[in-house]
C-alpha cells in the first residue's frame, strides 16, 4: 500500500495505487551506498531514489503516516523526501529524494562550513530525540551543501529509540567534527583537513599530541574529554532526565560548537562584500567584469565552476546573475570569505577548498570511498582567470597538463586567461613571454574544438574562450 499527500500536507494511504516494478538492471546504485542494511540509494531515469529493505519498511511508512518525515523536511533538517509507487526487486519500499546539484566532502569545506554542518547534525539529533527517535550516525559524510545550506541526506540514519541516555554516535561526531574544528581553531587546519578523510578521522590521541603547546589549548581539551566521559557514564547509568539526558548532552554539544572561535578573515570579507555591492550596479563594473557578464549572458550555462585565483568577483558576478556557482579554491581565506558572503546575501555559491593542481581523487573500489572532484564538479562553463600562469610558473605544469586538467572539469565551455610579462618601471606582472601564446592555444585545441581570443580590456591579459 502506497501513500499520497493530501491537501493538508499529510501523507495518507492510497488503496488504488499500483506498484510499478523496476529491475535492478535498470538502476544505477550509488557507489557510497552499500553498507547500510536498511536501504540503498540508486538513480533511475535521472532521479535519485532510496530503496528501503523489508525489515525497515513499516518503520519508515510510519514516519510518513504520522507526518514526522514531512515535518523534518519542512524544518530543513532532512533532504526533501517523498514516497513513490515504485518497487525495486529485493526491497519493500522506495522513496524519492531531491538531488543536491553537486556533491562535496567534509575535507573540502572551510572551517565555518564544517561547523555549520556539525550544528546541522546536532539540530537533527535534538529533533529526533524529542520525537522519541534516534540518529544512529554522527559524522558529516551524511551532510551535503546546497550552495551555502547544509542538509542531512541519509534518511535511514533515523531509527527507533535506543533507550540509552548517551548519544551513541558521539565518538564519530568528535573524530570527524569536533576534534577537526578544535585543530583548525589552533592553527592546524592543514593537518585536520588531511585527517578528516581517513577512516578513523582525527583520533583523540592525535588531538592530544597536537594540543600540548599552550595552556589555553590544554584547558579546552580538558573540557572536551570531560564531556565525552559524561556521555559514557550517562549511558552506563541509564539516566533518562536531568543534565545527563541525551537532550541535555546534545544541547551542550551545540553550545560548545557555537562557542568555537574560527578564523574570520575579516579583511577579505569586507573586500568581497564591497565587490558584491559594486556588481549589483552595472556602472561599477570593470571591463573584465563586463566581458564575463556578456559571455555568460550569451552562453547561459546551467552552472559555472570557478577555478580562478585572486579576487572573489569571478564567483560573485555569475551568482548575482542567477547562475549556480561552484568555487574551487586552494586558499581557505578565499573559500571562507565567499561562503560567508554567499550566506549573507543568499547567493547560490558552493565554496570548496580544492587545489586544481591535486584535486580530490577517486578513492576505493568503484569510487566507493570518494568520487573524483573532476567527476562530481564538472560544469557547463568553467572560468579560470589567474590560474594558468600560476600553475605553469609556480607548479611547473606544462601547457598540455593545464589544458587537460581544465578540460576534465568542463562539459562544454572554458574561459581562461594568458598573462604576458609587462615591465613598466616599478610594475612587473609575472606571466609568460608573448611568443608562448600560440603554444598555449595549441594545447587547448587538443581538448577543445574551438579556441578563440576574446577581449578582456586589461593590458597584458589575453582571454581565451574554448568550446568542446
Amino acid at each position: 500500500m502506497q501513500s499520497v499527500r493530501t491537501s493538508s500536507g499529510m501523507f495518507e494511504p492510497d488503496v488504488d495505487s499500483r506498484l510499478v516494478s523496476i529491475s535492478r538492471e535498470d538502476v544505477n546504485f550509488h557507489p557510497h551506498s552499500f553498507a547500510d542494511d536498511s536501504g540503498r540509494l540508486f538513480r533511475w531515469k535521472g532521479d535519485l531514489y532510496r530503496a528501503i529493505s523489508s525489515q525497515w519498511a513499516d518503520f519508515f511508512e510510519g514516519l510518513v503516516r504520522d507526518g514526522t518525515l514531512l515535518q523534518l523536511v519542512e524544518r530543513g533538517l532532512l533532504i526533501e523526501t517523498t514516497p513513490t509507487d515504485l518497487k525495486l526487486e529485493g526491497y519493500a519500499m522506495v522513496v524519492k529524494h531531491r538531488s543536491i546539484p553537486f556533491v562535496s566532502y567534509p575535507h573540502e569545506w572551510s572551517a565555518v562550513m564544517l561547523r555549520d554542518a556539525s550544528v546541522a547534525i546536532i539540530d537533527l539529533a535534538i529533533e529526533v530525540t524529542q520525537r522519541d527517535l534516534a540518529l544512529k550516525d554522527g559524522h558529516p559524510w551524511n551532510i551535503l551543501f546546497d550552495a551555502y545550506t547544509p542538509i542531512w541526506v541519509d534518511l535511514t540514519s533515523i531509527t527507533p529509540p535506543e533507550h540509552v541516555t548517551g548519544w551513541r554516535p558521539y565518538d564519530s561526531f568528535c573524530r570527524f567534527c569536533y576534534y577537526p574544528l578544535i585543530l583548525m581553531t589552533h592553527g592546524h587546519e592543514r593537518i585536520a583537513r588531511a585527517l578528516i578523510p581517513e577512516y578513523n578521522g582525527v583520533q583523540r590521541s592525535e588531538l592530544i599530541a597536537l594540543m600540548r603547546s599552550t595552556v589555553a589549548s590544554r584547558f579546552i581539551f580538558h573540557k572536551l574529554l570531560s564531556r565525552g566521559l559524561n556521555f559514557g557514564r550517562s549511558s552506563l547509568k541509564g539516566k533518562s532526565s536531568g543534565s545527563g539526558s541525551p537532550l541535555a548532552l546534545l544541547k551542550q554539544a551545540k553550545r560548545d560548537l557555537e562557542s568555537i572561535s574560527l578564523p574570520a578573515y575579516e579583511d577579505k570579507q569586507q573586500e568581497a562584500r564591497r565587490e558584491h555591492v559594486r556588481l549589483l550596479s552595472a556602472s561599477g563594473e570593470t571591463p573584465q567584469q563586463r566581458t564575463l557578464r556578456g559571455i555568460l549572458t550569451q552562453l547561459h550555462p546551467d552552472a559555472v565552476l570557478d577555478l580562478s585565483r585572486g579576487e572573489t568577483w569571478t564567483s560573485i558576478l555569475p551568482a548575482t546573475m542567477g547562475f549556480y556557482v561552484v568555487s574551487a579554491e586552494a586558499d581557505p581565506a578565499r573559500a571562507t570569505t565567499l561562503y560567508k558572503v554567499a550566506r549573507e546575501n543568499r547567493l547560490r555559491i558552493l565554496t570548496l577548498i580544492i587545489d586544481f593542481i591535486k584535486p580530490t581523487p577517486s578513492v576505493g573500489y568503484s569510487n566507493h570511498y570518494s568520487i573524483s572532484a573532476a567527476e562530481r564538479l564538472k560544469c557547463d562553463f568553467v572560468v579560470a582567470l589567474g590560474l594558468a600562469h600560476r600553475a605553469a610558473l609556480e607548479n611547473y605544469l606544462t601547457f598540455d597538463l593545464i589544458a587537460e586538467g581544465l578540460s576534465s572539469f568542463s562539459k562544454r565551455w572554458l574561459l581562461v586567461d594568458f598573462v604576458t610579462k609587462q615591465n613598466n618601471g616599478a610594475s612587473n606582472v609575472t606571466g609568460f613571454d608573448s611568443h608562448q601564446l600560440p603554444g598555449f592555444i595549441a594545447a587547448l585545441r587538443k581538448q577543445f574544438s574551438d579556441v578563440r581570443v576574446v577581449s578582456s580590456g586589461a593590458g597584458p591579459e589575453w582571454w581565451l574562450l574554448c568550446e568542446k
